[in-house]
């Protein structure tokens, strides 16, 4: 591989030179790096502002709406109801029926379900062509709520967290671990790679929740105490705290007046702080659903605390609005949150655990045991109001995580427009309710309401009508937006694929491929040629977000005869090659049409081994090598070219390459490593096909990086993804190891 290539592959591959693309993009490059390490989820609340498409020079806009949810009917036994009509369904916003204009029964994580979502929002939409790449899979999310999180309950979230990532995820979902406190920094990010997950996971520590006074009062007061001496509904709770302080300033003689407006005081400051975390938590928890409505499907959030007060007092905020924020954004989002209150079973009593306050007097009593109870109605309200369910006084809820993503596997997908309503200005609101006729037995969950602004009568039209006027695209604006936006944009068709090769001279290098579909995009007549021209640009970022490389480039691509007609597949490819660390690494690039301002985006993780610890590893493996460039008289004139689109045709024969690296050698250091290996093909996480296990020839003396190739069969097996997985094994150390990547069968 050259550090910088760009080939064309046609019938006939023919390699041409890459014009370099002279701009100031890169100038601003450390604000993209800023913006990509704040892109995951927004802790302010705020929601990224998106990319508006290219528009033609006249723009006619209908503005209707309509609104869509999922239902999940569930049985006596808790079990889903197959089978359901439409007319079954009685839909009611604020008690007015509603007519159901879409109905269909769908399952989560599937083709059908993104294709249903999009013909109802976009139905122009619905006929796009699939992007390469595009994976299927439900769309999880576990928001850990580590500034409501003892060290306890934090020992089991991180268990559950490996335990799905290991045994649970599959190929095609897309993940995400965020929390409260925004410690995960640029791995909060929806991804399928597992080692992203688990560093993600790994980063999150316990912050001691100490809400606290700015007195010397050793006795403690917790937010719900500080809660009840607020309300006035427990004077028991008052008297105890009053007692305590006359009892702390002995020999001193204090008034019970002046007492009375320390405790008081207390209470107000504890109550205050409270409502300060307890609302970024919520700012927190509406920015990811938000943010994750730009994905389509159906999104699961399993939302993990300790708890916290729904109210937090007559003198602060009333968070009921809050709420209703978050319900209105994961209808919009199509999100259902699953709560888990993650400290567990709990007996309210003095332990080394909790600062429950001592009372000889048992004044404290029944206000102990209401505040275990009090603490969960914020995650009771969070699941109830957002279709999901409550998980509560349980140790070990890795299990029930997966009993969930069972049950909402299936769900039903209704819309309906709203009435209009006249005459008011204010937002309300709506709530939702809906049931299955004839049927008072069924459970149905789905989200209570939503917001919506009603305008006065006469002040706002059915229709809009905007003229929008043309403009210079601006292409710096453009690619930077997509190269750091949340989700990959696929108005230009293209595919990445980075792989890591460890060589003698240079040590790691990755390289980052990207192939550009050439049929879609825009050509116009250059010196008696129809040439297109494709700015790409791309940056390479650590685990941190910080800056690990970057790269640009303009692309002229000839027109053939074919190109523009529909029939023609050929594509330019173009390679990036730079040496780097061991370490986690994201590779973005951005791709723009420089004529008609589309733009293509794409990004993919990808860790590179440290073999200076002399560990069993494997380079990422290449698949579909082929030479191109060369001549049928001189084939090694050419390069060496690996698929980068991972897509392979039926009944054809997949071939790879893999480089075993720091394979074990004899007690003498000049015996060869013993090494078997086996590719094999799963779907579902089942193996459809594999190779025997065979024993790799050792035929050069450079036992650090010992090169493997071979084939594996892909005829009679169905059109879809699959994984191709290698796994090495290491006879002499004992050891085993495997590669995986995704590839479709077409």
């Amino acid at each position: 591989f050259t550090n910088h290539t760009a080939t064309r592959l046609l019938p006939q591959a023919v390699p041409y030179q890459a014009i370099p693309y002279q701009t100031l993009l890169y100038r601003t490059l450390g604000f993209t790096i800023l913006c990509l390490a704040l892109l995951p989820f927004n802790l302010s609340g705020q929601t990224p502002t998106p990319t508006k498409p290219q528009q033609p020079d006249d723009v006619v806009r209908v503005n209707t709406e309509l609104v869509q949810t999922g239902v999940m009917v569930f049985d006596k036994q808790g079990h889903f109801v197959e089978g359901l009509r439409r007319e079954q369904f009685e839909l009611s916003v604020d008690g007015k029926l509603q007519p159901v204009s879409f109905f269909e029964q769908v399952k989560a994580g599937s083709s059908k379900e993104r294709a249903q979502l999009t013909s109802i929002a976009n139905p122009a939409a619905a006929e796009t062509v699939t992007a390469i790449n595009d994976t299927r899979g439900r769309t999880i999310v576990f928001f850990i709520d580590d500034l409501h999180l003892s060290l306890d309950s934090l020992g089991r979230t991180r268990k559950t967290l490996a335990q799905f990532i290991d045994h649970e995820m599959g190929d095609d979902d897309r993940v995400a671990v965020a929390s409260t406190s925004g410690d995960i920094g640029f791995l909060q990010q929806f991804t399928d790679n597992k080692s992203v997950l688990h560093a993600a996971a790994g980063r999150l520590i316990q912050h001691p929740y100490n809400v606290r006074d700015m007195t010397d009062v050793t006795t403690p007061m917790t937010e719900y105490m500080a809660l009840t001496i607020e309300r006035k509904d427990d004077p028991g709770v008052l008297e105890f705290y009053i007692d305590e302080c006359l009892r702390a300033a002995y020999p001193l003689k204090y008034r019970r007046a002046s007492c009375e407006l320390q405790v008081k005081s207390r209470a107000r400051l504890i109550l205050l702080q409270a409502a300060s975390v307890t609302l970024n938590t919520y700012a927190a928890l509406e920015s990811l659903m938000r943010s994750s409505a730009q994905m389509s499907g159906r999104k699961l959030v399993f939302f993990i605390s300790d708890g916290f007060l729904l109210d937090t007092g007559p003198r602060n905020a009333d968070p009921r609005g809050k709420l209703k924020e978050i319900t209105d954004a994961a209808l919009r989002g199509g999100v259902v949150i699953y709560t888990i209150d993650a400290k567990g079973l709990f007996s309210g009593q003095l332990d080394a655990t909790n600062n429950v306050p001592f009372d000889k007097q048992n004044r404290m009593e029944n206000a102990i045991l209401r505040e275990g109870p009090a603490s969960q109605d914020a995650l009771n309200a969070l699941a109830g109001d957002t279709g999901g369910r409550a998980l509560r006084n349980q140790n070990y809820f890795d299990r029930w995580v997966n009993k969930v993503l069972d049950e909402t596997s299936n769900y039903y997908l209704l819309a309906w427009r709203p009435n209009k309503e006249e005459g008011e200005i204010v937002t309300h609101f709506k709530n939702i309710t809906a049931r299955v006729i004839d049927h008072p037995e069924f459970t149905v969950r789905l989200p209570k309401g939503f917001l919506r602004s009603v305008a006065a009568a006469g002040l706002k039209p059915t229709a809009t009508v905007q003229i929008q006027a043309p403009s210079q695209p601006n292409s710096h604006q453009d690619l930077q937006q997509a190269l750091t936006a949340l989700y990959p944009k696929h108005e230009i068709s293209l595919a990445l694929s980075a792989i890591f090769l460890d060589t003698p001279d240079h040590g790691p290098v990755v390289t980052a491929s990207v192939r550009v579909a050439n049929d879609l995009l825009a050509y116009e007549g250059v010196e008696g040629k129809q040439v297109a021209a494709v700015d790409v640009v791309g940056v390479v970022v650590n685990d941190r977000g910080k800056q690990a490389g970057t790269f640009q480039n303009r692309l002229k691509i000839n027109a053939t005869a074919s190109t523009g007609t529909g029939q023609d597949n050929s594509a330019t490819i173009y390679n990036y090659r730079m040496p780097i660390k061991p370490g986690l690494y994201q590779v973005r690039i951005a791709t723009r049409d420089s004529k008609n301002g589309q733009v293509g985006s794409a990004q993919q993780w990808i860790e590179i081994p440290d073999l200076s610890l002399r560990r069993l590893s494997l380079s990422s493996l290449l698949l579909g090598l082929q030479n191109v460039g060369g001549t049928k008289d001189n084939a090694a004139g050419g390069q060496v070219q690996f698929s980068t689109d991972h897509r392979f045709a039926r009944n054809s024969h997949l071939n790879f390459m893999t480089f075993i690296y720091n394979a074990a050698r004899g007690p003498d250091g000049k015996t060869p490593p013993n090494i078997w290996l086996q590719a094999r093909l799963l779907r579902g996480g089942q193996v459809v096909r594999s190779t025997p296990m065979k024993s790799v020839p050792i035929a050069s003396q450079d036992f650090v990086r010992i090169p493997f190739g071979g084939e594996i069969a892909l005829d009679s097996i169905p059109s879809g993804p699959y994984i191709l997985e290698i796994v090495v094994d290491d006879q002499l150390a004992k050891t085993t190891v495997s590669q995986r990547t995704k590839i479709t069968v077409e």
